[in-house]
């Protein structure tokens, strides 16, 4: 449990430590949105700030994220329900690097806690979870490679009124 602790502190200082806290995530002036160009060549719009609250209901599982800015850090609560299954509950941190939404999560699970790489893909007010081969490193979890991730557009996390 101690080396989990460890482990845990290591990564949010790494993270930390990655972040240059003078930049903006799209510090475009008064604007509050960005353009991006995806693969079809097609442009969409999203909130730069990307703060606010998100959730994806699908059947009887849900999930709920609520991001708040801090200069080039993206954190929040991020809780996932699946039914019949113990809840995950825990605080994402992460960056935004074009139109991907990326980073660690740090939950706790029957007990346990534990590290699991995220992330999302933005779609105007909406976010896409990645989908890809996972590979495990003691109490982590992490994309196998990057570069084949996939992005469902099913179960979306849409921006929604924060009830908090």
């Amino acid at each position: 449990m101690r080396k989990t602790k460890l482990f845990i502190a290591g990564v949010l200082c790494a993270l930390a430590a990655c972040n240059n806290p003078g930049d903006k995530i799209g510090d475009t002036g008064s604007n509050t949105t960005d353009t991006l160009s995806n693969s079809s060549g097609v442009s969409s719009s999203y909130d730069t700030t990307l703060t606010g609250c998100y959730s994806s209901i699908s059947k009887r599982d849900t999930a709920a994220l609520q991001i708040e800015t801090k200069g080039a850090v993206i954190a929040g609560p991020l809780t996932y329900s699946i039914f019949e299954k113990d809840r995950n509950v825990g605080e994402f941190q992460g960056e935004v690097r074009g139109d991907i939404l990326s980073g660690w999560y740090l939950f706790k699970s029957e007990g346990t806690m534990s590290v699991r790489q995220a992330a999302w893909k933005i779609s105007g007010t909406s976010l896409w979870p990645a989908i890809g081969d996972v590979i495990q490193k003691g109490d982590t979890a992490l994309f196998k490679d990057e570069s084949k991730l996939r992005f469902d557009s099913i179960n979306v996390f849409k921006k929604v009124p924060c009830t908090l």
